[in-house]
């Protein structure tokens, strides 16, 4: 099949969106899986969790989008099996430029489209509210994984979602499907399982079997510039994203290699040059 593009999103703020983006990515490379992670947040909380310091970086998403000549190769990072497209603060005015632009929210599918024959699975960190980026990663997508908290408010807002996902599929992008809703920050508490039920009785066997269990190392892990894979590769984090990798693989219709999640040096992004560097 062609390279999955798996866009994260859920436009509710604190759900482990941009901590699943990271660690499903880096997952995905450890299963020897040739993965592409884009930051689409203008925060760029993706680009610093794998390690990239926004100061340093010379081309970004931002580029890519604004200026359609401009090469993909220039703004790609490059690790061994993960290499990452970066945002900066730079993305919040391009967002704003998007209005004006032709065909803006097709823009990042196009260029995205260019590279898609070079990788296994594209993931994509989206921003946590509705907008033209957030329309252009839907648009991008051939699959939507959304994170839900476990929390009482938790479902509140994936209304809006379906419907801007549903929009989007009698329009531009009809290929779009749900690969499933994924439970993050779950605790051993009443509220994460009445939580875990409704979201099985509304979406049964989209719901993944995988839970992200709420966990120190992973909070610490992106304010260190690592993947959970490299801070604490034996915790529950590493853990739970390795089983998640291996349920989205399967759901993919990719099969499961048996992944070495020790050995996180292979793909780390973090200190390799960007193409941005030569701008071809």
């Amino acid at each position: 099949m062609n390279c999955p593009i798996i866009a994260v999103a859920n436009q509710k703020g604190g759900v482990g969106k941009t901590t699943t983006a990271i660690n499903l990515a880096q997952a995905l490379a450890l299963q020897d899986l040739k993965v592409l992670l884009v930051d689409l947040d203008p925060q760029g909380n993706a680009t610093q969790g794998v390690g990239i310091r926004l100061e340093n970086i010379q081309a970004s998403i931002a580029e890519l989008i604004r200026d359609r000549v401009f090469p993909v190769a220039g703004a790609v990072y490059q690790g061994d099996s993960l290499d990452l497209i970066p945002a900066t603060p730079l993305l919040s005015s391009v967002e704003r430029e998007m209005v004006a632009m032709t065909n803006s929210e097709l823009r990042l599918a196009h260029r995205l489209q260019s590279v898609r024959a070079k990788y296994s699975v594209i993931v994509i960190d989206t921003p946590p509210t509705f907008g033209p980026l957030m329309n252009s990663a839907l648009n991008a997508a051939t699959h939507l994984m959304v994170p839900v908290d476990s929390s009482f408010f938790a479902l509140m807002g994936i209304k809006e979602l379906h419907a801007e996902v549903e929009e989007i599929k009698r329009g531009t992008n009809p290929m779009l499907q749900v690969l499933g809703y994924l439970l993050t920050l779950v605790d051993p508490t009443n509220i994460a399982n009445q939580t875990w039920e409704t979201l099985v009785g509304s979406f049964g066997d989209l719901v993944f079997e995988t839970k992200i269990r709420r966990s120190v190392k992973l909070k610490e892990a992106p304010a260190l510039g690592k993947t959970i894979f490299h801070h604490a590769p034996e915790s529950a984090g590493a853990r739970d994203y390795h089983r998640l990798s291996e349920e989205v693989m399967t759901r993919l219709g990719m099969g499961s290699a048996v992944a070495d999640h020790s050995r996180p040096s292979l793909s780390l992004v973090g200190g390799v040059s960007a193409g941005a560097v030569s701008h071809e």
